[in-house]
């Protein structure tokens, strides 16, 4: 059996050498956001809460999909850094994709740097794209990347753009699909289970467009050609689970993981899931923070068909 965790939409804090002129524009919404709204509803000690959890529930590695950061602070990533060396093992055992609020602002998605910071945890295994010029491409650290980890293969999409405006929408992009298709249909990706990471749903759950993935159909036309089983998210800050259609009329699961920080009521309390994938499938273990006992426990298991 592998067991796979995902968490995502953590939320970090920090502002340890920023400097007043990074709090300019959008930046400046999204930290008054912060101080008023998120503060309230994002708290740090669910975080260490949940840590606790992952290490003692030790599974076999860690998908984190995004929104590390509240507004693209060095800072921040630092937090969520130190969290996953205390709680979720070395860079071999966790990768990491950008969530919208990692893609802020438009210099700081130009510098690459939540891929300097994170680059360990996005390591491509070139090996799932043997004799493909695409792996040559994708050594330079692009989007989206594959690691190989015992029966998965784990297809690791950037649905994240820097809006240019107070939206939280998500675009992929042709160039992107297109390596996604190629990496999808590899021999050594196709001889295991594919997991697709990604931040924003594939499928429209909530709000409007300047939310939401906006070439969404193009995705799931992809995937409706090649394939994934299953598909995994974050954005929405609650449980969602949809399908997709797949090749030869198959289903494709798509799950969306709650905020791992997020202090509202029972059904959206800081939470994230576990995968057991054993030879008959995949059953999924929902595990959520308990105000009263303040522990994470199992509040739902499913045997994914």
């Amino acid at each position: 059996m592998f067991r796979l965790a995902h968490v995502t939409d953590p939320h970090f804090r920090g502002f340890d050498g920023a400097r007043v002129g990074d709090f300019l524009g959008k930046r400046a919404v999204g930290v008054l956001n912060l101080v008023v709204n998120r503060r309230r509803k994002h708290k740090m000690e669910l975080l260490d809460a949940l840590g606790q959890d992952l290490r003692d529930q030790n599974p076999d590695h860690l998908a984190l999909t995004g929104d590390l950061s509240n507004v693209s602070l060095d800072a921040e990533w630092r937090a969520a850094l130190r969290w996953i060396e205390a709680f979720a093992g070395g860079p071999d055992a966790t990768t990491v994709i950008p969530g919208n609020h990692d893609a802020y602002v438009p210099e700081v998605v130009a510098s690459g740097a939540f891929e300097a910071l994170f680059g360990g945890y996005q390591t491509h295994d070139a090996a799932s794209f043997a004799g493909d010029a695409t792996a040559t491409e994708q050594r330079r650290g692009s989007y989206p990347f594959v690691r190989l980890r015992g029966p998965l293969a784990l297809v690791a999409l950037n649905s994240c753009v820097a809006t240019g405006d107070l939206g939280a929408w998500g675009e992929i992009g042709a160039e992107q699909l297109s390596k996604v298709e190629a990496a999808l249909t590899s021999p050594p990706v196709r001889s295991r289970r594919r997991i697709v990471l990604l931040h924003h749903p594939p499928v429209h759950h909530k709000g409007g467009e300047d939310r939401n993935l906006k070439d969404r159909k193009a995705l799931s036309d992809l995937l409706v050609r090649v394939g994934a089983d299953p598909v995994l998210h974050g954005h929405d800050h609650q449980d969602e689970n949809a399908t997709l259609l797949g090749p030869n009329g198959s289903s494709i699961p798509v799950v969306g993981a709650g905020s791992a920080s997020y202090a509202g009521g029972a059904e959206r309390r800081a939470r994230y899931n576990i995968y057991e994938f054993d030879a008959g499938g995949v059953t999924m273990i929902v595990r959520a923070h308990d105000e009263a006992s303040d522990i994470f426990r199992e509040v739902r298991r499913v045997r994914m068909a």
